[in-house]
This record gives structure tokens, C-alpha cells and sequence, in this order.
């Protein structure tokens, strides 16, 4: 019989993680074990999931210190099933969450599309990673919220909601401790992927995503996390066919680059020729100003305009520090 394990790291989430504890509890058919690992709370979640721990002999709560990859992996090590899902402390898994991925990752069918894997698969094989589907938990209604909206697969295996058999994933390496927060579940994916494993979808294996209104500088801030894009990228050259023509991260970035291209052109040509400068800087202004232009002429739509211009320049800049710092071009 597979022994299953549900992971959650955690850090200064006390009242969150405690919901997310109570809906993995709930699961029908429930966990065999449910491991946590706080990464140095400060907050009281610490404490407060050993008194859960004491009167609940499914939880096992461990302590440990590092980046946001390493301790997912001490989750995975720590965890003694065959197979381990992984769901965050700022989520709340439904119910039938556990049952539908353990269903998709036991006779799934695999995804098709540039992160299907290259491996053959026969039918009623297993999958090795099985995605499940994100939902915020309520409708974002306040300008620069955050939260996750993932309905399909994306092939970057948010460790929101991820189904993995333990095997293959520590085997592919894990995830990646060096990069920080941002894409080191990826790595974990694509490693197995590399292994020949291959990856499946259950959407009805959902779970809610927390709303909040850190505002505009948080997001902002964030961006500099685009900069392990190509780190990753270099670990994993294959990652390229998720890339728009497998250079650009997105249309939209493309957009942007051609902006900064034109206008770094532009200026050049103006010192000879003014009027084709200017009219070469227009032109590669064109698709990201019909991107960014403003919904309404009320404040709120010029500020929202503003904001999406600075955020999409933001994340240029660093996936242009990125390419450089790891010579791998992600544009």
C-alpha cells in the first residue's frame, strides 16, 4: 500500500498555518503522516504546532534554518512515504484535495505540451509529479494583491500544490537551495522530468491561496526574483521551450525589450539624424504602450497604467542582470 506524506514549511504564519493543518487533517483518505518544517518562526507557530503535535501522532514538526529550497528538501528527507505532496502555509486544501492528485499521480495521463518530458510513456503507467489547480480564496478586489491563480498546468511545478513520488524527486536533485524563493520548486520538477519521469495535471485537486494587499512596493520588490530565471535556465537548458521563441520569458517581455532597444537605438540615431530617432524610438514604444495604456482617465487607472509600465521594466532590468551574471540569455 503507497504511504503518503503531506509537507508544509513554514515561517512567521501562525493562525494560517494552523488552517492549512486543520483542512490536510481532514483529508478523506487522510495522510499517513503529515511533516512541517518551520524555518525559524518567531511568531508563536513554532510552539504552537508542537501542542498540536503532542495530541496528534500524524504530525511530526521539525526546526531548521535556510533558503526557501533547502528547507523543502529537509520536508521531502524528513517525510517516510512513497509518495509526498506539497502544499503551502499560506493555503487551505479542499476536501477530496489528497484524493484526486494521489488518483492522477497513480494512472494519470501526462500532460502534452514543452513540459510533457521526452521520455516514452505507456498507458496506466504512474506519473512521477502530478500539478494540481490553485484558486485565491476569494476574488481580489484591492489594486496589487497577492495571491496564486494557477487553473491549468504551467510546467513551473509551484510547490503550492504539488504531488511528487519521494523517490524520483530526491533523486532529481530536490529542489534548488541556491536560488532563494523564486523558482526553486521548478528545479525540483524539472530534475525529475530530466530522470524520465513524467508529469500529469489533476484539477480537481485544489487548494485556496491566500489574499493579501502588501501593495505596490512588495510586488515591485519581488521582481529582483526574475533574476533565477536564467540560473535556471542554465541548469536546465530544456526549460527553453516554456519560453516565448525560447529566448523572451513572455510576449510581454519582448515588448519591454524592444522599448529599452528602441530607445537606446533611438537616442544613438538622434545625434545624427533627429527625426529617424526619434520616429525608431516610437516605433519599438508602440506594443508596450498599447499594453500599458490606461483603462479610464480616473487616477486609479493612470496609476494602475504606471505601476504595470514599472513592474514589466522592473522585471527587464533583472532578467537582463540575470543573463549577464550567469551568461545565459532570458529576455
Amino acid at each position: 500500500m503507497t504511504r503518503v506524506s503531506v509537507c508544509v514549511v513554514v515561517k512567521d504564519r501562525r493562525e494560517l498555518m494552523l488552517r492549512c493543518l486543520d483542512a490536510v487533517l481532514a483529508q478523506a483518505p487522510a495522510p499517513d503522516e503529515v511533516v512541517v518544517v518551520d524555518n525559524g518562526s518567531t511568531d508563536g507557530t513554532y510552539e504552537a504546532l508542537l501542542d498540536r503535535a503532542a495530541a496528534e501522532p500524524r504530525l511530526r514538526v521539525v526546526q531548521d534554518r535556510g533558503s526557501l529550497g533547502a528547507i523543502r528538501n529537509r520536508a521531502a528527507r524528513e517525510a517516510t512515504g512513497d509518495v509526498v505532496a506539497f502544499t503551502d502555509s499560506d493555503c487551505r486544501p479542499r476536501p477530496g484535495w489528497l484524493a484526486a492528485g494521489l488518483a492522477a499521480l497513480a494512472a494519470g495521463v501526462p500532460v502534452d505540451g514543452p513540459a510533457a518530458g521526452d521520455a516514452p510513456w505507456v498507458a496506466g503507467e504512474p506519473l512521477a509529479v502530478v500539478q494540481g489547480r490553485t484558486v485565491p480564496e476569494h476574488e481580489p478586489t484591492v489594486p496589487f494583491s497577492a495571491t496564486q491563480d494557477l487553473p491549468g498546468f504551467t510546467g513551473l511545478f509551484e510547490a503550492c500544490n504539488v504531488f511528487y513520488r519521494r523517490a524520483p524527486l530526491l533523486a532529481g536533485g530536490g529542489f534548488d537551495a541556491a536560488v532563494g524563493f523564486f523558482g526553486e520548486d521548478t528545479a525540483a520538477g524539472w530534475g525529475v522530468l530530466r530522470a524520465g519521469g513524467h508529469a500529469g495535471f489533476a484539477p480537481d485537486a485544489v487548494v485556496e491561496h491566500v489574499v493579501t494587499t502588501p501593495g505596490f512596493g512588495w510586488h515591485l520588490r519581488r521582481t529582483a526574483g526574475y533574476a533565477n530565471w536564467p540560473a535556471l535556465l542554465a541548469a536546465f537548458p530544456e526549460q527553453r521551450r516554456l519560453l516565448w521563441h525560447r529566448v523572451f520569458l513572455r510576449r510581454r517581455s519582448a515588448e519591454t525589450d524592444l522599448l529599452l532597444a528602441g530607445l537606446v537605438v533611438g537616442a544613438a540615431t538622434a545625434t545624427r539624424q533627429p527625426l529617424l530617432g526619434a520616429a525608431v524610438a516610437g516605433a519599438a514604444a508602440l506594443p508596450f504602450g498599447r499594453r500599458h495604456r490606461p483603462r479610464g482617465r480616473s487616477r486609479r487607472a493612470l496609476t494602475e497604467a504606471a505601476a504595470g509600465a514599472a513592474f514589466d521594466l522592473a522585471i527587464s532590468v533583472a532578467l537582463l542582470r540575470g543573463s549577464v551574471r550567469h551568461r545565459t540569455p532570458v529576455l
